[in-house]
């Protein structure tokens, strides 16, 4: 009895000073993270869509790569210049920036429900869609689901297919028990996703030059991930256990679109990467963007807009 005493009191007294760790790390995010907004909201079934509306023309989708970091602020640096062309809706996914952040566990079919009723509800026609990173498989498996609701389609440095095949195991389940705990797991993604976590994700991950990642864009990309507390950990349990992907093979396949395949010079595993998808689909035109590697809209805007002349 005595050990499960001492045990008891050891359990309390850590999970009392984590939570008042949650607690000092949210009286600084109230006073530096920006939850204002200038948009508008689609009200989905499972949360509130955060989106902007910018230009005249036929639309064009933006959708940012899937990350807990990740938000609209991903297109700020071309969206002006697409809406010369076109009406562009620039969206953030639900579980990510101003949208909301649901504690469920997210998948790849999540993500195609929300494209399509996104499309049919908002949009309401017939959209070309610009997709990054793991954004770009359910993309790709909402365009086979349903033919009729994109135009071209652009690809920005896609997962790799080999990648996209691992699915979730009896470690996914953990992860996804672990980030349950209330106290525990929201600790687990303040840890995750500090302002130093933060800088690494884009100075070693995601830009070709270190150099060129900005204070703002670092506090924009922490923003991100911090708004609504956080409620985001779910969908990083979920990143890490894999649920997020599927076998977009067949899909890729038998599409009839004209896709666009373009991705930083510098991204890993690229030429493996082009041969895979080019291997399903040889009608798939690619491209690259030189000293750039996982965010070239961010990284190197004039030469994004160059090859996206092509819309």
């Amino acid at each position: 009895m005595g050990k499960i005493k001492s045990l008891l009191k050891t359990s309390a007294i850590t999970t009392c000073f984590l939570h008042c760790f949650n607690k000092l790390i949210e009286s600084d995010l109230a006073s530096s993270v920006n939850t204002r907004t200038s948009g508008k909201y689609y009200h989905w079934k499972h949360g509130n869509i955060y989106y902007k509306i910018i230009g005249q023309g036929k639309p064009l989708l933006l959708i940012h790569d899937l990350t807990v970091f990740s938000s609209n602020f991903e297109w700020s640096q071309i969206v002006n210049q697409l809406a010369a062309k076109h009406k562009v809706y620039a969206i953030d996914l639900i579980g990510c920036g101003k949208s909301d952040k649901p504690s469920i566990i997210y998948t790849n079919y999540l993500y195609v429900q929300l494209v399509r009723d996104f499309i049919k509800n908002v949009i309401g026609e017939k959209t070309t869609v610009i997709a990054n990173g793991l954004s770009s498989s359910f993309v790709i498996m909402t365009n086979s689901a349903d033919h009729d609701l994109f135009d071209n389609i652009v690809l920005m440095n896609p997962k790799s297919i080999k990648v996209l095949k691992n699915i979730p195991d009896q470690r996914s389940n953990l992860l996804i028990k672990l980030f349950q705990i209330p106290v525990l797991g929201k600790t687990l993604f303040y840890i995750a996703t500090n302002k130093e976590n933060t800088e690494y994700h884009l100075t070693e991950e995601n830009f070709y030059s270190p150099f060129k990642v900005t204070s703002s864009i670092v506090k924009s990309y922490y923003n991100a991930a911090h708004i609504a507390k956080g409620n985001g950990k779910m969908l990083f349990a979920s990143l890490l256990g894999n649920y997020l992907n599927v076998d977009i093979s067949k899909a890729l396949e038998k599409a009839e679109n004209q896709i666009f395949l373009i991705c930083g010079e510098q991204l890993d595993n690229r030429e493996e990467i082009e041969k895979s998808y080019l291997k399903l689909n040889k009608n798939i035109i690619t491209l690259s963007i030189s000293k750039s590697k996982c965010l070239p809209q961010l990284e190197d805007p004039e030469q994004t807009l160059k090859l996206l002349q092509i819309l």
